[in-house]
């Protein structure tokens, strides 16, 4: 007489199969939340990288010094979300009349940066060039 139900082998491999299944969905899960942090974290960055060089541009020629090196003048409280945020802007004589300004933000120890490079140039004509 034949009995009604699994074997054992038909149970295990089934428990296999969902072990499988909600192993793959916790994974995609934590992988999801991690790029999304990140995603977060790239946008303050450049949130901030934006306002610096808004800054920059707006700030007259001759108070970029070309070899110096400072942090950010605004976005202190924008990268206070991050992660031990530091940040750099170094000029540079690029060609005559024309500087290389470099926006560095640098978080979680240097494993990850973003950086902006804004080239100014010394036009006359005040304020608004």
């Amino acid at each position: 007489m034949r009995e009604r139900g699994f074997t054992l082998i038909e149970t295990l491999a089934g428990l296999l199969i969902l072990a499988f299944v909600l192993t793959t969905s916790l994974l995609i899960f934590t992988q999801r939340q991690q790029r999304l942090r990140e995603a977060d974290e790239m946008i303050v960055a450049w949130q901030a990288l934006s306002n610096e060089a808004e800054f920059v541009r707006l700030s007259s020629y001759g108070t970029l010094e070309a070899g110096s090196s400072r942090p950010f003048e605004t976005g202190s409280p924008l990268l206070s979300t991050l992660d031990r945020a530091t940040t750099a802007v170094s000029v540079a004589d690029w060609k005559p009349g024309l500087k290389r300004v470099v926006l560095t933000v640098t978080w979680n120890d240097g494993a990850r940066h973003a950086t902006l490079t804004v080239i100014r140039s010394a036009t006359p004509g005040g304020q608004f060039w």
